[in-house]
This record gives C-alpha cells, structure tokens and sequence, in this order.
C-alpha cells in the first residue's frame, strides 16, 4: 500500500451522477442526490436561489426529527441526501428515510449487525438508494457491503457482500466502482452495473479516487496515475505522478488533485498540470469551477480555479467541516461566508452540522437531529 493510499484507509467516499447531461441538470432543481452533489464531488449546487444572503436571515425550522440511536454501534450519522421527495440519512442501527416535505418517516433499513457496521455513504441513482460500508471490527480481513434500495419503499434490490474492504466508491454512467485492499485482499478496482449489481470490469494492483470527471476516473498504481473510462475501464492516460483526485470542476473539465502535500489542477482529458500550489491538499474542497474552496482547520481559502492564486482567507471560531456553495453563499459547518470575498454573512444564529441547500431548504445534520429550515 503505498503513502498516499495508508492515509485513506478505513476512510469511505462516494461520486454519483446520471447517465446523461439533461438528466445532472435536471437534478440542480430537484435535489442533492449526492454527498458531494455531482460525480465531480464538487459540493456546488447551481440551481438553488431561493436561500441567499438577503434571505438567510429569515430561515425558520419547519421540522426536526432525531435519528435511531443503539448503544455499542460503531456507525454514525451521514451528511443527508434528498431526492424523489425524500431526505435520506444514516443513522446507528442503518438507513432511514423521511418525508422532505414533513419530515415523517417514509421508511428504514437496519444493518444486520449495527455493532458491527461502519457509517455507510449514501447516494441516489434515479430511484434507487446506493449504500457502501463495511465492518468495523477486522483489521486483518475487512470486508465491504454494497447494498442497492428502492428510493420510495426502502426494499432491495440487490447487494454485493466484498471480500475487499470498500474504501472508494464512483457512481456514474450507470456504474458503480470500488476499490480496496487489504492484508488478506488483492488491492483492486471493481465495477458493478446499477441495474443489477452484476460485475463488469476489475483491475487488480489499482486503487481508485472518490471522483469522476464525465465518466473518467483516475486511479493508482506504483507511482503512476491514470485516467480509466467508467463504463469499459479502458485506459486513457498515464502520467508519473502519484495523485489522488479530490474534485472536479463542475464542467468536468479538470481534476483537483493531491499529492499529500500540494494542490493541483489537472486536465481531465489529458492529466497536464494546469497549476500546483505548494501546501494547500486538504480533503475538504469545493468548487464553483470559478474558485476553489478549502478548509485547513480553522481557517476556510479560497484559490483561483484558472491559476491556484490564493483569493481570500477566513479564520473560523471552530474547526471548519466539508465546505458546500450554493445561492451565492458558502456554507462552512458553521459561519455562512460569501464565496467572493470571504465575508461573514449575517444570520440570527449559525447553524452547525453537515449542511445542504436545494429547492429552497437547508438540510442540517448535527449530534443526531436533522432538520429543515427555510425562509
């Protein structure tokens, strides 16, 4: 295992998007069916406008409801999804569904064992509810659990039980990619249909990052990077550097990658390096495909997408979480800043937890309450 993969170990993430165009612009309107919004992870909703900075200060709470707890589970609560009008979340004995509109249950889903059950990554492809997570109590055989449900009844529809531990997932173009390894797995990169879970591709001695950019995917070996196309996993490219894609721009156009210590930008079709920034890898970005924004503890930056230039800095009261960018505002765990300038953006009270904005709410998760706000 080398470096760059020890220190994503044990550590899950996810990229969805549809298999075309109209259907990714479509869903800027109705939903976040993605932790990081998109394939790209790019964690930027572009259809959301109806909470911005003149309206933020009138967000009221119009439900709240407190995810299933179980003393000794060893998962937790995600950050929620929302699709087909339901607000999907995971909670410590599984899966639970609500309604987006009230917040009643719609339905749940339990792991078998919740003692033994890591916090799983959530997303939706069309109507069904992807699931990836694995056990928590194997060192030296850890294994993975990919588990496919019905957006509207919560029933399922099929599952995958890996040998491999699941540290990455892709989903795009109708595919679901894997990767993983461990002291008694062969490290590798598999695909698996969305329709029926059926194998398609498998690259042995590769370990894939979190994103796709359109379809493409990079992915590991020795000291190489590649880009591998998500439907055949054909190769595109290879270049000699070891890199880990931690977004995409929106337009799909360009990877931003990390070598452990600084920050790149790459050409998704090609892998040339458009520019690297010394120091600034960090695992909490977004982007806008305007700038690019980061956390390093308790201080949220903003670069320039086209040079890496830094454009602002702003220290936070608290350590800051994933960053999110929708209605021209950035969401940061905890102030809400301008995306241009970095300034604070006033609001009667700053809301904490893991935080979504689409179709004219806010979705919250923190210490096992979600809620819904809107002006």
């Amino acid at each position: 295992m080398t470096a760059l993969r020890r220190t994503q170990a044990g550590i899950l993430s996810f990229a969805l998007a549809f298999a075309c165009s109209p259907a990714r612009a479509e869903a800027a309107v109705a939903g976040w069916d993605h932790p990081g919004y998109d394939a790209e992870d790019s964690y930027y909703n572009p259809g959301e406008s109806a909470i911005n900075a003149t309206s933020i200060a009138k967000l009221t709470k119009k439900w709240s409801v407190a995810l299933r707890k179980h003393e000794g589970s060893c998962g937790g609560f995600s950050a929620p999804m929302v699709a087909g009008g339901r607000v999907v979340t995971t909670d410590q004995l599984g899966i639970s569904a609500f309604q987006a509109a009230t917040g009643a249950p719609a339905w749940h889903y339990d792991w078998v064992d919740p003692g033994d059950s890591d916090t799983a990554v959530l997303a939706a492809s069309g109507n069904t509810v992807i699931s990836a997570n694995g056990d928590c109590n194997s060192n030296s055989d850890p294994d993975g659990t990919l588990v496919a449900l019905d957006l509207a009844t919560g029933k399922v529809r099929w599952q995958v039980d890996s040998d491999m531990p699941i540290y990455t997932v892709v989903v795009d173009k109708g595919m679901v990619v894997v990767s993983g390894e461990s002291p008694s797995d062969e490290q590798a990169v598999v695909a698996y249909r969305v329709s029926d879970g059926k194998q398609a591709w498998k690259r042995v001695d590769y370990a894939a990052s979190s994103v796709s950019a359109d379809g493409r995917i990079l992915v590991n070996k020795g000291n190489t990077t590649s880009a591998l196309s998500i439907t055949m996993g054909a190769l595109l490219w290879t270049k000699p550097a070891l890199w880990e894609a931690k977004a995409a721009t929106p337009a799909a156009d360009r990877f931003l990658v990390t070598n452990g210590a600084a920050m790149s930008a790459i050409k998704a079709t090609t892998g040339a390096v458009l520019w690297t920034a010394p120091n600034k890898a960090s695992d909490l970005l977004a982007t806008d495909g305007r700038r690019l924004y980061r956390m390093d503890d308790h201080t949220a930056e903003a670069l320039d997408i086209n040079s890496g230039r830094p454009l602002w800095s702003r220290a936070l009261p608290a350590e800051g979480t994933q960053p999110a960018r929708a209605g021209g505002l950035l969401y940061t765990g905890g102030p809400i800043l301008s995306p241009t300038s970095g300034a604070v953006i006033t609001q009667p009270k700053a809301l904490a937890g893991r935080q979504i904005a689409t179709g004219g709410h806010l979705y919250t998760v923190n210490d096992g309450v979600l809620s819904n706000f809107a002006p």
